[in-house]
């Protein structure tokens, strides 16, 4: 996720998932070569890596957030190929933003997210990330904004 706008009054975060686009494009061209090029029962992966592709590419949406303070909201948009989603939520509720930390097989991946005072927590970032750096300067440039 990237910092896209920010003012006093407005902060805009955006989040295109282009490496996962780009290994999906590499898995769907791997599995077109299989599957026109070998026999019963190899074409079948070339199948599989199809189904895979399509799967990685309709699940790896465009994510948007952005606040507006004239509004007092919190505006999440994801722009996928299967339509747009969108949310919003009062800035006046939010009480947290937090890096979570997360380990799968010795390696950490963290998340942002935002706590509203009910104690519902969403995610800024769909997709958890390596960059511990980059998830904390999120954070900061949110708390930042939010405490202006």
């Amino acid at each position: 996720m990237k910092v896209i706008q920010q003012t006093f009054t407005l902060l805009t975060l955006r989040e295109r998932p282009v490496g996962i686009w780009m290994l999906s494009s590499f898995t769907a061209v791997l599995g077109l070569l299989v599957f026109i090029s070998s026999n019963w029962p190899i074409d079948f992966f070339g199948l599989f890596c199809i189904v895979c592709a399509n799967l990685m590419m309709f699940g790896s949406p465009v994510k948007s957030c952005r606040f507006d303070k004239h509004l007092n909201r919190v505006i999440l948009k994801q722009k996928g190929w299967l339509g747009t989603q969108v949310t919003g939520y009062s800035i006046d509720k939010i009480t947290g933003v937090q890096v979570e930390e997360s380990n799968l097989g010795g390696i950490r991946f963290y998340r942002l997210s935002l706590t509203l005072l009910s104690g519902q927590r969403f995610y800024l970032t769909p997709i958890p990330s390596t960059d511990w750096e980059l998830q904390q300067s999120l954070a900061s440039y949110i708390q930042q904004f939010l405490s202006h």
